[in-house]
């Protein structure tokens, strides 16, 4: 019984690991994608203010 206990804490704890290494992804994912649009807005205007 006490093997069977520390075998479910360890698998809890992998699934916990893979659940918090996932949002950490979505989450960066977010983020790369948000600066990225910031950078590209920026160029864009920057663009329009030389161009005139």
């Amino acid at each position: 019984m006490r093997i069977e206990n520390e075998m479910l804490s360890r698998f809890k704890t992998e699934d916990l690991s893979l659940s918090m290494e996932n949002n950490l992804s979505k989450e960066l994912d977010f983020f790369f994608d948000n600066v990225m649009d910031t950078v590209v807005d920026y160029f864009q205007s920057r663009e329009e203010v030389l161009v005139r």
